[in-house]
């Protein structure tokens, strides 16, 4: 038996070549090593289209001023303190 390693920096890839060289008949094993890809993991970077979506999300939603955010978050204090136990 011989071992290969191969580096792939793109966790979607590496799934995408592990699925292929799982096909090949002389292939006895195969397997990712270390972490392994999750598209809600904080630390995987976003695609370019995720990226894009975010921006044109951003850019419709509705903004507040500077003081309209804080008259709001000093609504939501209040209204904390008065449900908060002492």
């Amino acid at each position: 038996m011989h071992k290969v390693i191969v580096n792939i920096d793109d966790p979607s890839n590496a799934d995408l070549f592990l699925k292929m060289v799982e096909q090949l008949t002389f292939v006895e094993s195969a397997r990712i090593e270390g972490e392994s890809y999750d598209w809600i993991n904080p630390k995987r970077p976003a695609t370019e289209y995720e990226c894009e979506q975010m921006i044109n999300e951003a850019e419709e939603s509705p903004s507040m001023t500077a003081e309209e955010a804080q008259e709001y978050s000093i609504k939501l204090n209040k209204a904390w303190e008065k449900e908060s136990p002492k």
